[in-house]
């Protein structure tokens, strides 16, 4: 123990936790007894509050400054909330003895209750109830309501607080989702507060922990309702604007630390400033011009080097606009812990600078409404950041940047905080039991009751062994030994309930628990305890949630009566004229206009997608699309495509290994995919060994369907070759009023490139399209198969004529579906027959796809009672007329 204390010194001199202070000043006091000594004849009186939250040093340290003086200790051992930090309320039955004088110790016990409302004091007892009755803590569990007056020792009487103007209201609910847990607890604020009058002021929610507090923050903060969260809550390193300065701090000390997913965190972070399409377009850009360089390397691994490297950013547009200032930001770090004498503050203060953000977030902090609360709370952190580095140089002269990270980081408890700042005095207060104690509100919410959550009931310090540990040294070996884990459960139960006995007494009048129930949360049966269900009762039904009373929801709501049709006539007059009203007022309430009902909006344009004269290009891939649903092809060739996932990466992957050895053989295969396989970036774990597989066994049987190809007699021309020919002219299609869309004809071109070009003993050409996906068409989809139909009408087309070996041959001989992806232990090799000129279905079939995606509408077609896309239902219901989510907000 010494040698730690030693090691803690040398890298942290004169710095303390609260506990160490204590045992430091007890140290102090054994090892000078002369200043104890004084110290006691100093003292002539001690107070003690809440004595139950004490860890055994401070009972210790009371024992000798106290004992044998005028002491008055409190406690209250059913509420605790500082069990993490080591509080024992079961020694306060040690105080008799520690504190004992020639008078002796006299223990009154506080009957009456001056703060709770009769029902609210009936919930404690139901919780305090349930807590194992340690030494003194039965003698406060019988609560009475002050009279008007009361007795003192000597006859007199002495005045007392009046009892609460209402017998209090204590209310359990159970909603569906988190969400409406969130909703509901912004709704009952509201409610007491636009309803029943009461200042924000007397209203708080408490949370068991800090990730619930926060989200609880954003979400008021986002209804415009004003909060305050304690400083303790907040720590400076946990914030959502510190944390990617800390990276980029880390990463300017050892540029090594830069990982893709580091990068993708910081471009999205408050400083980066990124969305997810910029950050795909980004992605896109630096590809594009990789493979346009000659060079393959993957996406992550070009983010990573242009933020180390900011010159790969000069040929960006607005597309790399965050992924310059966090290059800047790391480059600006880098240069300043470079620098002779560089310590937290100046790398700091280059990060920070370089960002060029603290104007604009000024100006955001200032404008109010919830982005300036935002702004206002990362400006906070900044300065909470600055004050923690300057307090760190100047405790520690010589230390250099990077031990001012470790410090920071391995904090686990918020030591180092937001410092206090301008808030409204008139706001909802959040906080965790521990920020709640000793304080009382009219109106308490205790929310986010769920079972594993509140009580958390995992067993503690179990990696190391630290409870052992403690009862080993507090109690001996035997007694540690003896405790099993249901023992250590049922006592951290009991600190649970303690907790939550806190957070039930802050509340004089008004008590609101909530909880969710669904498939993934349960509820705490700590909900039972304060609100019991009626004899004989099923169970607890869901409450309603409604509407949030801010002027957003009311704007929403009115518009949906201002659009009812003429049945509902006085109801919608009502509205529109209300909405009016709103939107008279200056500045005007957002959305109350029709102006800015994005339903309402005129069309930008009503011109075809290509111009009068234009070119159509047709992709066969892209022909089956078109024919199923318009509308699904238009959205995804206007770049509203999923991102791309494994299996499509995967995809690629085997393509590219068909082209460059078109006919290896499996080992060949096998050794050329582990040496490209790091490229997909996958992790060396089950997940990857199983997807690593998956792709060995898709070479394999493309090993295998080269031998099949040489079985019947063909033989390979071309591997991912081009084409393009020219098809008949596309007419203008008519429009509603019957004029054509745009005027002229359209000339339409079939080009694109198939991934096997083969030709047959009898000089015919065969299509073959490499298909790595699970799914394969039946019969009768193969013989009209959209896409090898327009890989044969391109043959029909001469579109392969001019290939070396192919003798300017015309003549289709069928098309191939060759299925790697599929679980069958051989390749699937699906052939559609030849196609013939004078039935040249495909033709057809191609311009009326290029038709359609040369015009100015596009309809959705599926089947809306569908739920997904493979049972032909819809991929795009955001944006179809079919789904009710993609209805316009006027429908």
């Amino acid at each position: 123990y010494a040698e730690y204390r030693d090691v803690l010194d040398l890298r942290m001199p004169e710095a303390f936790d609260p506990a160490g202070i204590i045992t430091t000043a007890r140290q102090i006091f054994q090892d000078a007894p002369d200043f104890l000594a004084a110290e006691r004849d100093r003292l002539q009186l001690v107070l003690v509050d809440d004595v139950q939250e004490a860890n055994p040093a401070v009972f210790e340290l009371l024992a000798d400054i106290a004992a044998g003086k005028d002491c008055y200790v409190a406690f209250s051992p059913d509420t605790v909330v500082q069990g993490f930090r080591g509080a024992r309320p079961d020694l306060v039955a040690e105080l008799p003895r520690l504190l004992s004088t020639e008078a002796g110790v006299i223990e009154r016990p506080l009957w009456h209750t001056h703060r709770h409302a009769p029902a609210i004091a009936e919930a404690w007892l139901g919780v305090a109830g349930r807590i194992s009755q340690r030494a003194g803590g039965q003698l406060a569990r019988r609560l009475k309501q002050p009279g008007p007056t009361a007795g003192t020792a000597d006859g007199s009487t002495a005045v007392v607080e009046p009892q609460p103007k209402s017998a209090g209201t204590v209310e359990a609910h159970l909603v569906p989702s988190p969400v409406h847990e969130l909703r509901y607890v912004a709704q009952r604020i509201l409610d007491q507060h636009v309803n029943h009058g009461r200042d924000l002021a007397e209203i708080a929610v408490i949370v068991r922990n800090g990730g619930q507090l926060s989200e609880l923050q954003r979400y008021l903060t986002g209804q415009g309702i004003p909060v305050r969260v304690p400083v303790a809550e907040s720590a400076v390193r946990d914030e959502v604007a510190v944390r990617p300065l800390l990276d980029a701090y880390a990463i300017a000390l050892d540029p090594g630390l830069l990982t893709p997913e580091t990068a993708v965190a910081l471009l999205t972070s408050r400083i980066g400033g990124a969305t997810s399409i910029e950050l795909r377009r980004l992605r896109q850009s630096l590809r594009r011009e990789e493979l346009q360089g000659g060079g393959g390397r993957t996406s992550d691994a070009l983010l990573v080097e242009a933020l180390l490297e900011p010159g790969a950013l000069g040929t960006l547009g607005l597309e790399g606009r965050s992924a310059r200032r966090t290059a800047r930001m790391i480059q600006a770090g880098r240069s300043a812990a470079a620098e002779p004498g560089a310590n937290a503050e100046t790398v700091l203060w280059a990060l920070w600078h370089s960002t060029g953000l603290a104007n604009a977030w000024t100006e955001s902090a200032l404008t109010g409404g919830s982005h300036g609360a935002r702004a206002d709370r990362d400006l906070d952190a900044m300065m909470a950041l600055f004050h923690t580095a300057e307090r760190y140089v100047d405790q520690m002269p010589g230390a250099g940047p990077e031990q001012f990270l470790e410090y920071l980081l391995n904090q686990e408890l918020p030591m180092d905080t937001l410092a206090a700042r301008a808030q409204v005095d008139d706001a909802v207060e959040l906080m965790t039991p521990a920020s709640a104690a000793g304080r009382q509100w009219p109106v308490v919410i205790v929310a986010g009751l769920q079972e594993g959550v509140w009580p958390n009931t995992r067993l503690r310090g179990e990696l190391l062994g630290s409870s052992l540990y403690a009862d080993a040294v507090e109690h001996g070996v035997s007694y540690a030994l003896q405790l099993d884990p249901l023992s250590r459960l049922r006592e951290i139960r009991y600190d649970e309930l303690r907790s939550f006995s806190t957070a039930v007494s802050r509340a004089c009048e008004i008590l609101i628990c909530t909880a969710v129930s669904s498939e993934d949360d349960q509820p705490s049966s700590f909900l039972d305890y304060v609100a019991p269900l009626e004899p004989g009762a099923e169970g607890r039904g869901f409450t309603p949630v409604e509407r949030p009373m801010t002027l957003r929801a009311l704007v929403a709501e009115l518009r949906q009566y201002a659009q009812l049709d003429a049945r509902y006539e006085p109801e919608a007059a009502e509205a529109t004229r209300v909405l009016a009203g709103l939107a008279a007022t200056e500045p005007p309430v957002p959305g109350a206009h029709p102006d800015s009902w994005w339903g309402l909006s005129p069309l930008t344009t009503s011109d075809p997608v290509v111009p009068p004269g234009g070119t159509v290009y047709v992709s066969p891939s892209k022909v089956e699309s078109v024919q199923k649903s318009p509308l699904d092809w238009f959205v995804q060739a206007a770049g509203g495509e999923a991102a791309t996932d494994f299996a499509r990466s995967l995809g690629t992957l085997v393509h590219a290994i068909a082209q460059d050895l078109p006919e290896a053989s499996g080992g060949e295969y096998v050794a050329e995919l582990i040496r490209r396989w790091p490229t997909l970036g996958m992790k060396d774990n089950w997940e990857g060994k199983l997807d690593f597989q998956r792709a060995e066994t898709m070479v394999r049987k493309l090993a295998q369907y080269v031998l099949v190809m040489r079985s019947e007699g063909r033989s390979l021309l071309g591997v991912e070759q081009d084409f393009e020919v020219r098809l008949p002219d596309v007419p203008a299609a008519p429009t509603d009023s019957g004029d054509a869309q745009g005027g002229d004809a359209r000339a339409a071109v079939l080009r694109g490139q198939v991934d096997r070009l083969e030709i047959d003993a009898e000089g015919r050409l065969v299509i073959v399209d490499l298909k790595t996906g699970k799914r394969q068409p039946g019969k009768t989809e193969l013989s009209r198969h959209p896409q090898l139909g327009a890989y044969q009408a391109a043959v029909l087309a001469g579109g392969f004529a001019e290939v070396p070996g192919s003798s300017g041959s015309q003549v289709p001989g069928g098309a191939v579906l060759a299925q790697l992806g599929t679980t069958t232990k051989s390749p699937g090799v699906q052939q559609q027959e030849p196609l013939e000129p004078r039935e040249n279905w495909a033709l057809d079939m191609v311009t009326d796809a290029a038709a359609v995606m040369a015009g100015n509408s596009f309809e959705a077609r599926h089947d809306p009672a569908k739920s997904s896309h493979g049972g032909h239902g819809c991929r795009l219901p955001e944006v179809c007329p079919l789904c009710v989510r993609g209805k316009q907000v006027t429908e």
